[in-house]
């Protein structure tokens, strides 16, 4: 059950994201909103990378502390 409701959590965000490009690109052929569009997206992609950047970078400071600590518990043990 969790797995269906992951993939049409997916879905309705793949959803989402279409219909914000379209609101920006419009239906017709000409281009509509694409300025608009790609201003919005030079004006993301750097906040996007700063957040990225410092989920990444916290991930890898807990896996060093979880590291540390398995091999301190590691250590206890083989005293015992």
């Amino acid at each position: 059950m969790s797995s269906a409701s992951n993939i049409l959590k997916m879905l309705i965000g793949i959803v989402i994201l279409i219909v914000g490009v379209v609101w920006y690109i419009g239906l017709s052929g000409y281009l509509g909103y694409w300025s608009e569009l790609v201003s919005l997206l030079k004006a993301t992609i750097g906040l996007f990378l700063l957040f990225v950047g410092l989920i990444v970078a916290w991930m890898g400071y807990d896996d060093y502390k979880m590291d540390k600590e398995m091999a301190k518990e590691e250590k206890k043990e083989e005293t015992k």
